[in-house]
């Protein structure tokens, strides 16, 4: 790969690996949900005689849930004006050929094997197709200078 086509295809892998850390937060909220509801239901407001370090556990885990689910909507919104933007330029090839192979590829993050099963391709069809389609985006991508992280 020429550098030029290094550059698009990182470019365009951004949306992917931005999905991947919006999983990561989602999965991680989850468990910070499941850790509070279970602080919140074992507490359950029986405070007789007890010191407040169980309040404090609780409102602890609150604090964390809350700066997840914090986390989680800025990587979602992230995530989702990425996508726009690689989809955009994506759209923009008018080749719906090569535009199912990007969307394959970047926005679905398949391999070049599994793009070309799906596409009932040779894999050296998709990678040559893949190149094709690199050249041309490569152009769009720089003259548009949309290549800013």
């Amino acid at each position: 790969m020429t550098p030029e086509q290094m550059e698009t295809s990182a470019w365009l892998n951004r949306a992917f690996y931005k999905d991947k850390k919006v999983r990561a937060l989602r999965s991680l909220l989850e468990r910070d949900r499941a850790r509070a509801q279970g602080l919140t239901v074992n507490y359950g407001g029986a405070d007789k005689g007890r010191s407040d370090g169980r309040e404090n556990g609780v409102e602890a885990a609150m604090q964390i849930c809350a700066e997840t689910s914090e986390a989680y909507d800025k990587a979602l919104c992230e995530y989702n004006a990425m996508r726009r933007e690689v989809s955009q330029v994506i759209n923009g090839m008018r080749d719906d050929e090569l535009e199912a192979i990007f969307i394959y590829r970047y926005l679905d993050g398949l391999s070049m094997e599994e793009i070309a099963e799906r596409m009932h391709y040779d894999s050296r069809t998709i990678l040559r197709k893949h190149k094709i389609g690199l050249d041309k985006l490569s152009l769009v991508v720089t003259q548009c200078h949309c290549m800013s992280p």
